[in-house]
Formats: structure tokens, sequence, C-alpha cells
């Protein structure tokens, strides 16, 4: 999948831009917060609805404006034009696809691959367990809009389920009958996320592990481990009887604590526990390797690469490093990347790559 043209009206610090890009590698090159990640956002909302810097759509217009409006034009590898619009006038939002009005966010998912590497992206390898499911969801999500529809459900059972047992905790509710219900559809929906998280991994992992040895210079040896407190040999019937067994327990904290929402990633590094014994460096190798996988994972199952954004990549590695990662993206893969240092413009290869200066919201092609 390619950008090829980008149109920004009041988004963040952009009254009115337009962009064509005509290389796989754009780079923005400016001072911190001059408007070079807003860019990278842009793109990214574009694919995905969503921006990875804040969840509300108000924060992006721009200061003293009612609105904004982003509109991109793609292509695919098969030559075929693909338009997405977003609009927002502060109340409503309203998502265009090929001129067809998009109501839910499961028409559009996975159309526009997006894959992102930010640094505040670092609670996947570092934070709470929903960070890595996070991370893994998303990933299947895009390549598969079955499992996107057994994940929804299964979330929206686990909410109704959460209402009723907070019910029940303080007195209001007696509805044991139908607890026995959501359990029942939570032990179906759930058995259905185990068995496609753990083949995304299995499938995931070849990548992972090539990519990570690579970019580490063969140091490190990496490995993921689904965790679960449930019997793998047979997850559905496991879970059922778990969900019976803690019911009085669930009913007590007056919150589901039973499921795949509980589960967990282990990411290993040379046989241990990245997130007990992993260095801060060890972290940021194992998050990018993570990250470029999820290219060709992506690659893999829908013969089309996603559009890659990097945001300040190179304060997360050294040099060296760097130029490993660029060595794995020099494929058919189309990069924004974002970055203040000056020494990376000197690596660009101005046959496969642009670069754009950003001073205070003004982009200005240098080559």
């Amino acid at each position: 999948m390619k950008l090829k043209k980008i149109g920004l009206t009041n988004f963040r610090n952009y009254g009115d831009l337009e962009l064509e890009f005509d290389k796989n590698i754009i780079c923005f090159t400016g001072l911190n917060g001059q408007g070079k990640t807003n860019i990278a956002e842009a793109v990214s909302v574009l694919g995905l609805l969503t921006s990875f810097r804040t969840g509300s759509y108000s924060e992006m217009i721009r200061f003293g404006e009612e609105g904004f409006f982003i509109k991109g034009e793609f292509f695919n590898s098969s030559g075929r034009d693909i338009e997405v619009v977003i609009s927002y006038d502060g109340n409503i939002k309203k998502i265009m696809y090929q001129n067809k009005r998009i109501t839910r966010f499961s028409e559009m998912w996975g159309k526009i691959p997006v894959v992102y590497l930010i640094p505040d992206e670092s609670i996947i390898t570092t934070g709470p367990p929903a960070a890595r499911r996070d991370f893994c969801d998303r990933l299947i999500s895009l390549t598969d809009s079955e499992y996107l529809q057994i994940l929804n459900e299964y979330n929206s059972v686990i909410k109704q389920k959460n209402k009723v047992l907070s019910e029940m905790k303080a007195g209001i509710s007696q509805s044991s009958e139908l607890i026995a219900i959501y359990n029942s559809k939570i032990a179906s929906a759930g058995s259905g996320i185990y068995i496609k998280r753990t083949e995304f991994i299995k499938n995931f992992l070849p990548y992972f592990v090539e990519i990570f040895d690579f970019i580490s210079d063969g140091l490190y040896a990496g490995n993921i481990i689904y965790e679960t407190i449930m019997d793998e040999k047979d997850y559905e019937k496991s879970l059922s009887v778990t969900l019976r067994e803690q019911k009085i327990q669930e009913i007590k904290r007056g919150i589901s604590v039973i499921g795949p929402h509980k589960d967990d990633l282990d990411f290993m590094i040379n046989g241990r526990s990245l997130r007990k014994f992993g260095s801060k460096g060890q972290h940021k190798l194992f998050l990018v390797a993570l990250k470029l996988a999820g290219t060709e994972y992506i690659k893999s199952v829908t013969d089309e690469y996603p559009i890659f954004v990097l945001d300040d990549l190179y304060s997360e590695i050294d040099e060296h490093k760097s130029l490993k990662v660029a060595k794995i993206l020099d494929k058919d893969i189309q990069t924004f990347i974002t970055t203040s240092n000056s020494r990376i413009i000197d690596q660009l290869d101005q046959n496969v790559s642009q670069l754009f200066r950003v001073d205070n919201g003004n982009c200005t092609a240098v080559f």
C-alpha cells in the first residue's frame, strides 16, 4: 500500500497543507515541536481511523478552529486507486472510503494497513498485559475481519457481564441466570480468540526471530510465549469450568476476571523474560523487531506491505542499528520517518527518498 497524496485542513498546526509522494522513503526533519509528528499522525489516522497520540478527535483540531479535514489518495500493489476522506466538525466524524460513508469502524479496518512505531510504545514490552494483548489483537485484526468481529462480540459481553456483576456486588441485582448465559458466550468467543491468537504467534514468530537476530547482530535470540491459566489442550472447556468455579469470587469483586482478556504474552530474550530481566536497550530492540516483523506478517497474509510510520526512531536506537532497520525496509515498503537528527539526512538515497523540512507548520520539499 502506498500513499501518493495527502491534504490537511485545520489539522493540528496545519491550516492548509498538501503533499505528494512518489518515493518509498519519506523523511520529515526539523526541530522538535514544529509539526513533523502531526503529519505522521495524519497518515496513521487515514489508515487506522484513530490517532496514536490521543483517543479524541477534538484534540486534533487546529487551535481556534471548529473542525478538521484530511484526505488521502492511495494505491495498492495491484495499481488500484483508493481515496479516504475524514472530516470532523467538533461533534460528528465523517469517514468516506471510495466515496462511500463508513458507519462502522470494522467496515474499513485493515483496508489501509498501517504499522507505526512511536517512542511511547515502550509500554508494549514494559507495561501491563493489556498493552501486549492490544499489540497482538491489532495485528490480527488488520488481516482477519472475523477475528475483529469475535473480539468485538467478546468485549461487548464482558462489558454487559461487568455491569451485572457490579450490581450484584452492590446488592442491586441477583441475576445468576444471566451470568450463566454470559459465561457460555465468553467460553465460546474466548476459545475463538485464543485459537486465533496462538495461530498468529505461530505464524508471526519466524519473522520476528529472524529480524531480531539481524538487528541485534546475532547477540540475542527472541521468543514469544502465550500465557494463560487455562488448559490449552481444551481452552473452551477449561474456561467454562473456571468461570463456574470463580463465579462467587467475580461477584465479590464486581468484575469479570476470567477469560482471554486476562491472558498475556511473555516476551523472551535468550531464554529469559524480557519484562523481568531485560535492559533498556534490549527492550528497545525487541520493540523495533516486533514492529518490523508486523510488516512482514501482514505482507504474508494479504500480499500487501502496510505503510510504515516511524516517529522519532533515531531517539530509540543508535545509528548502527538504524542502518540495520533501513536495510530491512529497503523493499517495497513505503515508510514515513520523522527525525530531528540531521545525520540521518546524509544517509538518505535521493533516488528512493523524499526529504521535507518542517518549520512551525510550514513543510518544504528539500529533495
